[in-house]
């Protein structure tokens, strides 16, 4: 935990995030003011500013902080404006060259977010802070789930899904431990596995060392414990289907089969079973490589114990819901998209600012 040093107005103020420690009732603005985001700031404006000259009338970190307290305290774009004190102002740093306090409009943070970043902007600082993260936390255990995002029954633009009992879209979300690294949206009725390509092209390019990857039964596919298995390295922790059965084609007798029938692309049954796997997921075995992994995985007398590390991700989503507001109502349906990745990246945002400060356990139910 390193002290803050802040100058106002010719006096020098000390700082530190544990003064906040057992308190009740914190400020989000103080929990934000201990987060460094100088590389994601420069990356903005890097590449969101085409004029240097002129734009930086407000600081490119302090109206991402901004947008964080916005989404924390689930305000319109005016209101957020109006909430913040000046002693809040002055910790997320809108003070001007002569050393008063300025805060831009509503209309300027609106623009900020929708056209300055956009969906593209967020979604690359969805990455920058999911690298941070994966190097700061200790957790090693990946976890994937789908989460509703809530419309109202009246809603004409959002699908009703019959296992929820509502209105909704829906976002995919993924876990290393307790901690935010990756969302995807989509409509209410969508199927989960399908999208699992895509948190696994997002998560392999950080070359993840983990332990496992554990994943609800609706991910069961002889594919996807495929591609989990050679993408990311690791074992998948899936559990299977009610009419789940041992396939034939998944057994060590028809894995050297097909390997000696690759014998001319190297194939030998002598080889060591991870490259007997490698060799025929390369060569269109996929679904075979799939079907060991899945027979492997039932015939494990530990998988039940696995199971069980899966469950604290219902906990996790219900906390995000808990401190941004996780749903679409009153959203325009063009904009649904871009604001549930906001909120999300605004949860991260807060997570990260524990990391950073070394505090390992996600509480941000005393900030206001």
């Amino acid at each position: 935990m390193e002290d803050i040093y802040t100058v106002y107005k010719g006096v020098l103020f000390e700082d530190s995030i544990r003064n906040d420690i057992g308190k009740e009732n914190v400020s989000v603005c103080r929990l934000l003011h201990f987060l460094n985001i100088d590389d994601i700031a420069q990356h903005v404006e890097n590449n969101h500013y085409s004029n240097k000259d002129w734009h930086f009338k407000y600081r490119i970190s302090s109206m991402i902080k901004l947008t964080i307290v916005k989404c924390f305290r689930n305000l319109s774009f005016n209101k957020t404006i109006s909430s913040l004190s000046n002693e809040e102002a002055l910790l997320l740093h809108f003070v001007d060259e002569h050393g008063d306090i300025a805060l831009p409009t509503g209309a300027t943070l609106h623009h900020f977010v929708k056209y300055r970043l956009g969906k593209k902007g967020f979604q690359y600082i969805m990455g920058m802070i999911a690298e941070r993260i994966i190097k700061l936390t200790k957790a090693r255990d990946l976890k994937t789930d789908s989460t509703p995002l809530e419309a109202s029954r009246y809603d004409k633009h959002s699908d009703y899904n019959p296992h929820y009992g509502c209105k909704m879209d829906k976002a995919h979300i993924t876990l290393i431990g307790v901690f935010p690294l990756y969302m995807m949206y989509t409509n209410g009725l969508a199927s989960d596995s399908p999208e699992l390509d895509k948190h696994i092209n997002f998560l392999e390019k950080f070359n993840i060392d983990i332990d496992f990857y554990a994943l609800d039964s609706g991910y069961d596919s002889f594919e996807n414990h495929a591609d989990i298995w050679y993408h990311l390295k690791v074992k998948p922790t899936i559990p299977p289907k009610c009419n789940a059965v041992i396939n034939i084609e998944g057994t060590i007798e028809r894995i050297n089969h097909w390997v000696n029938k690759l014998w001319k692309k190297g194939g030998s049954i002598h080889m060591p079973l991870a490259k007997k796997l490698e060799l025929l997921y390369e060569n269109r075995r996929r679904k075979q490589v799939g079907m060991y992994l899945r027979n492997r995985m039932m015939m494990d007398e530990k998988f039940e114990e696995k199971i069980k590390t899966r469950q604290p991700i219902e906990r996790s989503n219900r906390h995000i819901k808990g401190r941004v507001t996780f749903d679409v109502r009153e959203i325009q349906k063009k904009s649904r998209e871009l604001y549930s990745i906001v909120r999300f990246v605004a949860y991260q945002f807060m997570t990260l600012t524990n990391l950073q400060n070394k505090i390992e356990k996600v509480d941000l139910a005393r900030y206001f």
